[in-house]
């Protein structure tokens, strides 16, 4: 399918030797993108009212470095190191490519106090990931991510971010039929760290929806209860002494949902995709 497109016109790949992929969308295709985008952020329940930020494709080292994420979470970072002639690149530079959006909220309310029992964010950035995987179109290396981030009163944030997630699995059955919801794991936790992966499947914190995609299944969406890890890491607290605050965060791969809506069709019409993505959000 990824062939007919290129053949076609509408997307062109970004791929190296290494098995790292990422796709440029074109016309028609695009404006699907952008159409699905405003779909799932138009489904977001109206009472959330979540504030909308950017985000940079760079991210001070230092904001990873709060949740140990260069210990904890060992998938090779992708470093933004400046081309200086006769330089030699820092271990560990100051600035590392977005490995995902909720990191630029979490940076964005450090050392903040809230008054209210829940508040939502909500961004849009491309993020990056070294992670590769030779033959596998879907394993990006830089993708769009949209993601809804809560932060709230612990009851709340687990509810709210359960309600956000089952509605946008709803609609995005509506444009890609069966979307199986189970519990999951971080990849990028590496074979060392099996046993946190299992402790997420254990304890329900990551639910991932899956979609079609040729034999098998890939995740398009998932729904990631952080419970108090950012909220401490970034001084993220209460107006009001010895409560606590947790948050959570509902994210959606922009490109894979685009990818496996239109491998649904018996030949790939980036029109007929974008029809049926205006069907899905009305």
């Amino acid at each position: 399918m990824i062939d007919e497109l290129v053949t076609m016109g509408a997307l062109s790949r970004v791929r190296t030797g290494s098995g790292l992929v990422g796709y440029r969308f074109v016309d028609a295709l695009y404006e699907a993108y952008e159409e699905l985008d405003a779909a799932l952020v138009g489904a977001v329940p109206a009472e959330l009212r979540p504030s909308p930020h950017t985000c940079t494709s760079i991210l001070d080292a230092r904001v990873l470095e709060k949740i140990n994420f260069f210990d904890t979470l060992p998938v090779i970072p992708m470093h933004a190191v400046p081309h200086i002639d006769g330089a030699t690149p820092p271990r560990i530079p100051g600035w590392v490519l977005t490995p995902s959006t909720c990191y630029h909220t979490f940076a964005h309310l450090e050392g903040t106090r809230q008054d209210d029992p829940l508040r939502a964010y909500t961004a849009r950035g491309t993020c990056h990931r070294y992670e590769p995987s030779p033959g596998d179109e879907t394993r990006l290396g830089s993708f769009t991510m949209r993601e809804v981030v809560l932060v709230g009163e612990p009851a709340r944030v687990e509810e709210e971010a359960d309600r956000l997630f089952a509605g946008q699995v709803e609609l995005l059955r509506r444009l890609l039929g069966e979307v199986v919801v189970e519990p999951a794991s971080d990849i990028f936790y590496g074979r060392l760290g099996r046993f946190a992966r299992a402790k997420q499947v254990a304890t329900g914190v990551k639910l991932e929806g899956r979609a079609s995609w040729g034999d098998g299944t890939i995740s398009v969406a998932s729904r990631n209860l952080h419970h108090t890890v950012f909220t401490s890491a970034f001084d993220i607290g209460p107006a009001r002494q010895g409560d606590v605050l947790h948050s959570a965060c509902v994210a959606f791969g922009l490109e894979r949902i685009v990818l496996a809506a239109l491998a649904l069709q018996p030949a790939p019409e980036p029109k007929r995709l974008l029809a049926a993505v205006r069907s899905a959000r009305t």
